[in-house]
């Protein structure tokens, strides 16, 4: 490394003193010939500059040897900086911590996800629902049963203005047409109906928070990653004002990179203001307080990933279909409760008189009635197309959780895909950058495609963490379908 430190003086102190070159390279030639050190070996590389400054002094001046010893210590430092890789936890925004319990994939944010479910109020207004349901069914078995009634009529007739009949009467239906039995059908099938969405609305909510989850975590990342891309502006910075002080740089190399630091700081606040907007969002969905802990959520090797036809087989199964399908009951439903009211009653009736005048009697009632003229027979045409409209709409919930599902697993598929590349891309720019650095160094490169270089490594960083993030809470929904949809 003393020769090419040596060369790298030389090359640096050409333009501003012609008179060093013939000392620099008198130098060169004596150290070569000295049998120095091997460059290639790492363990001197921080001391091997300031020795070489140091015999180049004795044949130069002492601003020559300071200038390549302040650029050599910053050249080291900087370099190991703005060339290291990015190592897997840079990759990924839910990298574990050093001594961390290992724990099954995914059951972190399963855990907040149940937490979140018990304050919601999309949850808690289809748990009411649920309950009114089911008094529905209640109230309908009732009517199955005696229906006691009370009345106080004038005697009537013969009879003082002040006599009156106490009638008790209980009526006990036999023959409705069926409309007991629709009605009871149709409050139980309400309240499957309502039983199916909750679980909807679980499955919808849990939706809402992993992509909420996501969009934070993505947010987090970019946050980190600009804070990286800062240090590295800095101390490029710093670099390019002690070679411009040294003479060998411009005033404009360092405004530029001056520019440069001050549009990544810009970005960064930015990405903290993003990152604190999405954090609330997560927390004001989830009705609890979120940690940086969370990040962690989806940490891990991931499970295998489930087939297509895996994803999709549970279409069927799904608490959609069933809602859709309930529908479809219920105008049944509906349209036998409206040709019962075209039929006939039957029921048994006992009247127990008493007050001025006392009877008892019990028998059957017959009774036939158009309510409300032949509107019933109209409402048989406005059930038939609702049902026919119930099983169109079921037909479209297939088609439209079929798209769903398939758009997931392909999105899924992509970034997994995207999350391969990155890493390639990740480890291509790095090596870019440090032959960009070695480059310049020699000067061979220009400053401007070094700092392009530096921002060009800093997006693929970037978009390296977010194809991780977006393939595992890719991963976690399909598996949040599957899981769901595997209920009996």
């Amino acid at each position: 490394m003393n020769t090419s430190v040596s060369t790298t003086i030389h090359q640096r102190t050409a333009s501003a003193q012609t008179a060093i070159i013939g000392a620099v390279a008198s130098a060169l030639v004596a150290i070569s010939a000295g049998n120095t050190v091997r460059a290639e070996t790492p363990v001197d590389s921080q001391d091997r500059p300031t020795q070489t400054a140091e015999k180049v002094a004795d044949s130069v001046n002492l601003s020559a040897a300071q200038i390549a010893e302040g650029e050599a210590s910053g050249q080291s430092a900087d370099r190991a900086d703005l060339a290291k890789p990015a190592s897997p936890s840079d990759l990924s925004a839910t990298a574990s911590e050093p001594g961390s319990t290992p724990i099954a994939w995914g059951n972190a944010l399963t855990d907040f996800l149940s937490t979140a479910l018990a304050e919601d109020p999309s949850i808690e207004r289809a748990r009411a629902g649920i309950a009114a349901a089911q008094s529905g069914v209640t109230a309908a078995k009732w009517q199955f049963g005696p229906t006691p009634s009370f009345s106080r009529e004038p005697a009537g007739p013969g009879y003082s203005a002040n006599a009156y009949v106490n009638v008790l009467r209980v009526t006990q239906p036999l023959y409705t047409g069926g409309a007991l039995t629709a009605g009871l059908n149709l409050a139980k099938t309400q309240l499957q109906s309502t039983e199916q969405e909750l679980l909807a609305a679980q499955l919808q909510l849990k939706q809402r928070l992993v992509a909420n989850w996501t969009d934070w975590a993505k947010a987090h990342g970019r946050v980190e990653d600009l804070q990286r891309l800062e240090i590295s502006h800095r101390q490029l910075l710093d670099m390019i004002e002690r070679r411009s002080q040294a003479g060998v740089a411009t005033a404009s190399d360092a405004a530029l990179a001056r520019s440069r630091l001050s549009a990544v700081k810009a970005e960064l606040a930015q990405a903290r203001l993003e990152e604190i907007l999405q954090r609330e969002q997560l927390q004001r969905l989830a009705r609890r307080p979120v940690t940086d802990a969370l990040l962690q959520a989806l940490t891990g090797d991931l499970p295998a990933p489930p087939a297509l036809n895996e994803v999709l087989q549970g279409i069927q199964r799904t608490p959609e279909m069933a809602v859709a399908r309930a529908q479809v009951d219920l105008a049944q439903d509906q349209l036998r409760q409206a040709k019962a009211a075209l039929m006939p009653t039957v029921s048994l009736r006992y009247d127990n008189q008493s007050g001025v005048r006392s009877d008892q009697r019990i028998g059957l009632v017959f009774q036939a009635s158009l309510n409300g003229g032949f509107a019933g027979v109209a409402a048989l045409g406005g059930a038939r197309s609702r049902i026919q409209a119930a099983q169109a709409a079921v037909a479209a919930t297939e088609q439209e959780l079929f798209t769903r599902y398939q758009f997931d697993f392909t999105r899924y598929q992509a970034a997994q895909a995207s999350a391969a590349n990155a890493v390639t891309t990740v480890a291509a720019s790095e090596d870019v950058l440090r032959s960009y650095r070695r480059q310049f160094d020699a000067g061979r490169r220009p400053w401007l495609d070094l700092l392009n270089m530096v921002r060009e490594a800093h997006a693929s960083r970037q978009m390296a963490r977010e194809a991780d993030i977006d393939e595992r809470a890719g991963l976690y929904r399909l598996r949040l379908l599957i899981d769901q949809n595997s209920r009996p």
